[in-house]
């Protein structure tokens, strides 16, 4: 598994912020409301069981790195506005030690993008020998290797294209592919990850102030 705690800190000016592990689930279950949509219909979407998905919105299943960003792309918001509290900016600046992270079933996020809607960036922690699960969505993907190496690899079973990357490399792919990371290292890997939408593909957006994305 990756690496895991059950809240997440924030420092504030040497203050710890508690944040609810439950956040993102209230704001699927209010988006899937939102749109009138039960869960079997949105499970169908996402590519998840109804079970699955009610966990996620219960909070007793934390959702995987590509599960947040394919259910931002049907919700027709960005990452941003599906994991953080945030409020909309000309600059979305966020400072080193303001920085939220996110403890999901695929590991360790810092989301570094704001609200605006054509790409999501993220810091990503993955532990020793540990594997995410694999994902595919519309798009395409920016992978920046901070420290430690990772496998990224591409395509299906029978089918992979598996490439190593170490500190300074980069890969750029089409997030549509099936794709996934392993750190087979025994010291954490570091990742920057930056994707776009796919406009072809993009649901309408919905206001944010429709939908009660605030708390």
């Amino acid at each position: 598994m990756w690496s895991h705690t059950s809240r997440a800190g924030v420092n504030l000016a040497g203050m710890t912020e508690r944040i609810d592990e439950r956040w993102i689930g209230r704001r699927v279950r209010t988006l899937r409301q939102a749109r009138g949509a039960t869960l079997r219909a949105l499970a169908q979407e996402t590519g998840l069981s109804a079970t699955q998905l009610s966990r996620i919105e219960s909070g007793s299943r934390q959702a995987s790195v590509g599960t947040l960003i394919e259910l931002s792309r049907i919700f027709g918001i960005t990452l941003s506005e599906l994991v953080a509290d945030t409020t909309p900016a000309a600059v979305h600046v966020i400072p080193r030690d303001r920085r939220t992270v996110h403890h999901t079933a695929s590991g360790d996020i810092a989301v570094l993008s704001g609200d605006l809607p054509d790409l999501h960036s993220m810091h990503l922690t993955i532990s020793p020998h540990c594997s995410s699960p694999t994902a595919h969505h519309d798009g395409e993907e920016w992978m920046y290797v901070l420290s430690g190496t990772v496998e990224l690899i591409i395509g299906a079973d029978g089918d992979e294209q598996t490439t190593t990357l170490g500190p300074g490399d980069a890969a750029h792919f089409q997030a549509r592919t099936t794709h996934r990371v392993r750190n087979d290292g025994d010291a954490n890997t570091e990742i920057l990850l930056v994707g776009t939408r796919d406009p072809v593909h993009e649901a309408p957006r919905t206001g944010s102030a429709e939908v009660g994305l605030r708390p």
